[in-house]
């Protein structure tokens, strides 16, 4: 019963902002994910993306190593540089809701898979739309 009580206590105060509970922004691996290919070493993408992003609307919130939160092969020394760049909640509808965005890069060389995931619902042509003005920010 007690720590029925210590959790209603931890859930009143969270939803009250008396306290709140740290959030890493992380997305998990999802049926949503958009997938691309850079043709650009990791510090051109990365850049890339950044400067997208914001200008797109959207704040990053951190930049991580993505092995911290998932397994993957390309994370086990073998050649691949890869970084997880983590946006901020992003608000819509009268700030009832909102979406964050997690972009997964996978380089070696001069060649990065990407991966877009979203927190919610599908985002087809946001996620076209970013990939689409990266490729051509690397072009220009």
């Amino acid at each position: 019963m007690e720590k029925f009580a210590k959790a209603i206590t931890l859930i009143i105060f969270t939803l009250t902002g008396c306290a709140s509970v740290p959030m890493s922004g992380y997305i998990s691996r999802v049926d949503r994910a958009y997938d691309g290919k850079i043709y650009a070493g990791l510090e051109k993408t990365t850049s890339a993306f950044m400067f997208v992003l914001k200008n797109q609307g959207w704040t990053v919130a951190n930049e991580v190593d993505p092995g911290i939160y998932e397994r993957d092969d390309r994370y086990e020394n073998n050649g691949y540089q890869n970084l997880l760049i983590v946006t901020d909640m992003r608000k819509h509808f009268l700030h009832l809701t909102g979406t964050r965005l997690n972009v997964f890069i996978h380089a070696i060389g001069n060649i990065c898979d990407v991966e877009i995931r979203f927190s919610s619902g599908r985002h087809d042509s946001v996620a076209q739309g970013i990939l689409d003005a990266v490729q051509q920010e690397i072009k220009d």
